[in-house]
């Protein structure tokens, strides 16, 4: 159904299983049972800076970026896209909201991939519809939807 191709490009220890999980679930929540591809960096830092550089212009670190792949081509039909997570930036973040890393890097896998669907959080609007598919995905997984 859903191939999730996850690759970890840092070196702190993540649970890869309980990110693909929650990957899964929000593809499936919202797209049924249709084939698609999506593929998750996990990098430090330094990577996500560079990256957020070269494609926002903004010259600093972020916590995770959205990047659709998908198109009309035969080669890239069921490809959704890409979703770059740093966990450093996620840890940093878990410390100050007052929650463990994998609960950040759960909520930073299913806000990826809601860009990925579509959803945005550009004004506050957006926000607030994202927001609330993100509390629902995260009740559904177990995590305090207060995180957010």
């Amino acid at each position: 159904m859903f191939k999730i191709w996850i690759r970890n490009l840092q070196k702190e220890k993540v649970n890869l299983r309980l990110l693909r999980k929650a990957i899964s679930w929000t593809l499936r929540e919202k797209l049924g049972d249709c084939q698609r591809e999506v593929s998750v960096v996990l990098v430090d830092n330094a990577r996500i800076k560079e990256l957020n550089k070269r494609f926002r212009g903004v010259k600093r670190a972020t916590d995770v970026l959205a990047f659709s792949l998908g198109g009309e081509f035969i080669s890239t039909k069921d490809l959704l896209g890409e979703v770059i997570i740093s966990v450093e930036q996620a840890k940093i973040q878990a410390e100050q909201r007052g929650h463990c890393l994998e609960d950040e890097l759960v909520l930073l896998a299913i806000h990826g991939i809601l860009h990925l669907l579509g959803y945005n959080d550009e004004d506050e609007k957006e926000r607030e519809v994202m927001e609330k598919e993100e509390r629902k995905i995260l009740t559904f997984l177990e995590i305090n939807p207060e995180i957010i």
